[in-house]
């Protein structure tokens, strides 16, 4: 059983470091996808001696829009996956730590289920630091490339995923997370405007309704 595992960047580099360390120390074989950055994140990326391929998004902004930039980075994540019985993408946002990783490498090649979601906790700015929330469940991580195929962000219709079909939130034995850090800003270099995912744009009501918990250190130190 080969597993790849690819982590994208897009303007990163606020957290390619915090992403990244646990990543290399158990997956030696992970590659970087970059879909255009122009702020540090390659330099910061340089430390980690990892393979870095680079990508040009026709919207950087939208990478996640079916029609402009989503269109090809759907392609180009179902070419990347084609290499590979199992593979798993981290975006550079997402900060695991070392004990979620071993979990998701344990979980690769098994056949119980072939496609796993991995939970997360949101994490958002406040005028005293920041706030978490442990209520959002993200797309399919880690599965199986025989058995599905990318059709935007990720493959949605996946159905044998850890998780609720009907409540979107994750089954009890579903006890894989991640830091995500997608509300705050990702580099001091670019403007926000140019950075800000589509998925940040328009959910402010979606973000309100989220059980927030305030923190006073940053997770994954």
């Amino acid at each position: 059983m080969e597993l790849g595992v690819y982590v994208s960047t897009l303007n990163e580099e606020s957290f390619i470091e915090d992403t990244m360390k646990n990543v290399v120390k158990v997956f030696p074989q992970v590659e970087v996808i970059d879909l255009g950055s122009t702020d540090m994140t390659l330099e910061r990326l340089l430390q980690f001696k990892v393979p870095v391929n680079r990508h040009k998004m026709p919207v950087k902004r939208y990478k996640h829009d079916p029609v402009n930039a989503g269109a090809e980075w759907t392609a180009l994540k179902n070419l990347y996956a084609s290499k590979h019985d199992w593979v798993l993408f981290i975006d550079g946002d997402e900060i695991y730590n070392e004990e979620n990783l071993l979990k998701l490498k344990a979980l690769a090649g098994d056949e119980t289920f072939t496609a796993y979601r991995v939970g997360w906790k949101t994490m958002r700015e406040t005028a005293d630091g920041f706030q978490v929330a442990k209520t959002i469940v993200n797309g399919a991580k880690l599965y199986k490339s025989s058995d599905w195929m990318f059709k935007r962000g990720w493959p949605k219709e996946v159905q044998k995923a850890r998780h609720d079909s009907a409540t979107k939130q994750p089954k009890e034995d579903c006890d894989i997370w991640c830091w995500h850090a997608v509300l705050f800003p990702r580099t001091a270099t670019v403007p926000e405007a140019t950075v800000r995912r589509k998925k940040r744009q328009g959910k402010e009501a979606e973000y309100e309704t989220l059980e927030w918990e305030e923190s006073t250190k940053w997770p994954w130190t």
